[in-house]
C-alpha cells in the first residue's frame, strides 16, 4: 500500500513539473477551462439572487382581505387577530375604511372626488386586511390553499389574490434555469473536448517515451496514469481560477447592487456561494478534466505499440 501511494505521489509531482515546464500552454488551457466554468456559475448566481430578491416584502405575493361592510369594529379586530395567529402568515396589516379612503383619494387625483363621495352617500370602502405569507407558503399552490382556508372565516366578504405576476416571475426563473442547465451541459462537453485535445497533443509529443515504456513491460494503466493526473489538475486549476473570476465579478458590481439592495431593505442582492457549492464547482472541474483525459487516452493510447 505504501508503494502504491509513493508511485502516485511521484506521478503527481512529475505532472506538476511537466506543467511548469510549459507555462504558456498550461495557463492558456487553464484560462479556457476557467471561462467555460465561469459562465454557468454566473448564471447560477444570477438565478439564486433573483430567487432571494423575490423573498423580500416587495417581491412576495400579498393577499387583500375585504371584510363585510356591516362588520363592527370589534368584529373586525377579532377577525384580524384570528388571521394573525394563522401559522402560514408572517405579517398582517389592518386597514380601516378611513385609511382606505385616504389612500384611494391620493391615487385617484380627481378634483371632483368629494362631490362623487357625497353622491355615493358616504365612504363605500370596507375595512380590509393586507397580509404577507411566510416563505414556505409563498408558492401558488399553498397560497390558493391559504385563500380557501381564510374564506371560511365569518365576516370576510372577498379575498383578492393576484398570482399572475408571481406565475410570470416563476416561469421566467424556470426558463432561465432550463437554459442554464442546457448551457452547462454544452459547456461541459466543450470542456471535455478542450482538455481531451490537450491530452491528445501530449500523447503525440510523448509517443517515443510511451513506446519505450511499453517495450520494457509498462502496462496501459501505468502509461495512462500521468495523463489522467494532467487532465485532473487542469480541471482543478480551471475551477479555482473560475472561482477567482467569480469573486472579481462580484466585487465589480458590488457598489451599484448595494444601492439597489438598500431599496429592498437587504444587505446584498448577490447570492453568496456556500462551502458545499464552492466544493461542487471544484469537484466538477476536476471530474470533467479526469473524464476528458480518460476519454482521450482511451481513443489514442491503444494505437501506440512498441516497434
Amino acid at each position: 500500500m505504501g508503494n502504491y501511494f509513493i508511485r502516485h505521489t511521484q506521478v503527481f509531482l512529475a505532472t506538476l513539473g511537466d506543467m511548469a515546464r510549459s507555462p504558456a500552454a498550461t495557463i492558456n488551457t487553464v484560462l479556457i477551462i476557467a471561462i467555460t466554468l465561469l459562465l454557468p456559475s454566473l448564471l447560477y448566481v444570477l438565478i439564486k439572487s433573483s430567487q432571494g430578491l423575490s423573498d423580500s416584502w416587495q417581491g412576495r405575493p400579498q393577499l387583500s382581505i375585504f371584510l363585510q361592510k356591516d362588520a363592527s369594529d370589534a368584529e373586525a379586530q377579532l377577525i384580524f387577530q384570528e388571521i394573525q395567529l394563522h401559522p402560514a402568515i408572517e405579517l398582517a396589516e389592518f386597514v380601516t375604511p378611513k385609511q382606505a379612503l385616504e389612500e384611494f383619494r391620493l391615487l385617484s387625483e380627481t378634483a371632483s372626488f368629494d362631490e362623487e363621495l357625497e353622491f355615493l352617500g358616504g365612504n363605500p370602502l370596507p375595512a380590509s386586511i393586507v397580509l404577507m405569507p411566510n416563505k414556505q407558503s409563498a408558492n401558488s399552490e399553498n397560497l390558493t390553499e391559504l385563500k380557501d382556508q381564510l374564506s371560511k372565516i365569518d365576516g370576510i366578504d372577498t379575498i383578492r389574490l393576484d398570482l399572475d405576476w408571481t406565475e410570470r416571475f416563476n416561469a421566467i426563473i424556470g426558463t432561465v434555469s432550463r437554459i442554464g442547465l442546457l448551457l452547462s451541459i454544452l459547456l461541459g462537453l466543450g470542456l471535455v473536448l478542450i482538455v481531451g485535445n490537450t491530452i491528445k497533443l501530449l500523447i503525440h509529443n510523448r509517443r517515443d517515451e510511451i513506446e519505450v515504456t511499453k517495450l520494457v513491460g509498462g502496462t496501459n494503466i501505468f502509461v495512462r496514469r500521468p495523463f489522467l493526473y494532467y487532465g485532473t489538475l487542469l480541471g482543478l486549476l480551471g475551477a479555482l481560477f473560475s472561482l477567482a473570476f467569480l469573486l472579481l465579478a462580484a466585487g465589480l458590481v458590488d457598489e451599484p447592487l448595494s444601492k439597489l439592495a438598500s431599496l429592498y431593505q437587504r444587505q446584498s442582492l448577490v447570492y453568496q456561494l456556500e462551502a458545499a457549492e464552492v466544493a461542487a464547482i471544484i469537484v466538477a472541474g476536476g471530474a470533467l478534466g479526469w473524464l476528458a483525459a480518460r476519454w482521450s487516452v482511451a481513443q489514442h493510447l491503444w494505437r501506440i505499440k512498441p516497434r
